[in-house]
């Protein structure tokens, strides 16, 4: 009986068990394997074994390193040559082989979260993951226990320094990647990291009227896109001119298929947006050459068209340029701004819902802030000036209050 070896790799066309490329001294070549004929380095996948058993296929996963790999088709090959020379072979790949491997499971469910995610969000994961291998020394996924849970939360808050957040979103993703592993809840409710719930950040006027005085025309078009139209960084990279609708005021959020992406919530929609903006964009385009103006030409790209990755790290210098912390400006803290500024001025939750393409009404109340203008002041001093406590007489720096007062009598 022979055993094979193939790699499960991404195609065009999906996901594909492909052969492996074999060195000249018969061990595995890491990463390349044969595709259509052609011989293509993959470096994502994992490697398995495959035989006949019984006039049934079989497969077993053996992890995402070629000389791991190499190492149990040797030892699966060995096993069945004993049972034809009619040698008896107990436990033939022993009691481990038969669990589930770490790694292995790991390499698995981060191809799975690359194929059916945003890039993004298998970034998350391979971050989160890559760090629980570092703290946890178990090598089989069965042998996860609570202490190895609570070893990481301390990993993360005291190795890494990460944010109390950060800490409890990691912690949140490795628990997603143990439930797909079929493993039974392992901690209590007490158990998981616990962060303080910030209030939402918003820009104030004089903050935003400093970034602008030093900015390019291209990136106070950006910002004031941002800030009036509630975009995310992905779908504010990915807006084309034909998306802005100057007759309707109105910006579009589309799915990209030739450029493979997909917006949050998969739900594309409309944001009616001030002609304010339109007009800033339009003078923007009016400096733009031909082929950056285009229809289908993304509305914010580099020099040669392609996206603008960098927009984050440009926002930063050109905070530290307005003389301001550059530690207060990020990219959402507009789409923030957004949702308040409609908020207060009238608009119903669950408007500005659909404005911002939130899924429930949870993920935009945070956004509801009080009122901090001056007209709101007027009304707070108003209210209290009506309670007439600055007549009353001070002694000893304390206001006296009358009972009959405070029961309303004169």
């Amino acid at each position: 009986m022979e055993v094979n070896i193939t790699k499960r790799i991404d195609t065009p066309d999906g996901r594909r068990f492909c052969k492996v490329i074999f060195t000249p001294n018969g061990r595995i070549k890491p990463d390349w394997v044969e595709v259509d004929d052609r011989q293509e380095r993959h470096p994502e996948g994992v490697y398995y074994l495959d035989w006949t058993e019984d006039g049934q296929r079989k497969r077993m996963a053996v992890g995402s390193d070629a000389t791991a790999a190499y190492n149990s088709l040797k030892k699966k090959q060995s096993e069945f040559d004993a049972i034809a020379r009619g040698l008896i072979v107990t436990d033939p790949m022993g009691e481990e082989d038969t669990r589930l491997r770490l790694r292995a499971a790991k390499s698995e469910f981060l191809e799975d979260i690359q194929l059916s995610r945003q890039r993004k969000t298998w970034l998350g994961y391979c971050l989160s993951l890559s760090y629980f291998t570092q703290c946890c020394s178990k090598t089989y996924v069965e042998e996860i226990d609570r202490k190895d849970l609570l070893r990481f939360v301390v990993f993360l808050r005291d190795e890494r320094e990460l944010a109390p957040r950060t800490v409890h979103n990691k912690f949140a993703e490795v628990l997603t990647f143990l439930a797909a592993q079929g493993v039974p809840k392992l901690v209590s409710k007490n158990d998981r990291p616990r962060f303080v719930d910030q209030e939402v950040e918003i820009y104030e006027d004089h903050e935003l009227l400093r970034l602008h005085s030093v900015c390019s025309l291209y990136h106070s078009t950006q910002y004031d896109f941002y800030l009036m139209s509630g975009f995310r960084e992905q779908e504010t990279m990915h807006v084309q001119w034909e998306n802005i609708r100057f007759n309707s005021n109105v910006v579009e959020m589309r799915w990209k298929p030739l450029a493979r992406w997909m917006p949050k919530a998969y739900k594309e929609r409309e944001v009616p947006v001030p002609t304010l903006l339109l007009d800033r964009l339009d003078n923007y385009r009016r400096t733009l050459p031909a082929s950056r103006a285009s229809d289908k030409a993304l509305v914010f790209s580099t020099a040669n068209g392609t996206r603008d990755t960098h927009m984050l790290r440009a926002l930063k210098r050109n905070a530290k340029k307005s003389a301001q912390d550059q530690d207060a400006f990020w990219l959402h803290k507009f789409r923030a701004t957004f949702a308040t500024t409609h908020l207060q001025a009238g608009v119903d939750l669950r408007t500005v819902m659909t404005w911002m393409g939130q899924t429930n009404l949870e993920s935009i109340i945070r956004y509801l802030k009080p009122a901090r203008n001056s007209t709101m002041i007027e009304k707070v001093n108003a209210n209290f000036a009506a309670q007439e406590r600055s007549q009353l007489p001070i002694v000893n720096g304390q206001a006296q209050v009358s009972p009959q007062s405070l029961l309303g009598n004169p």
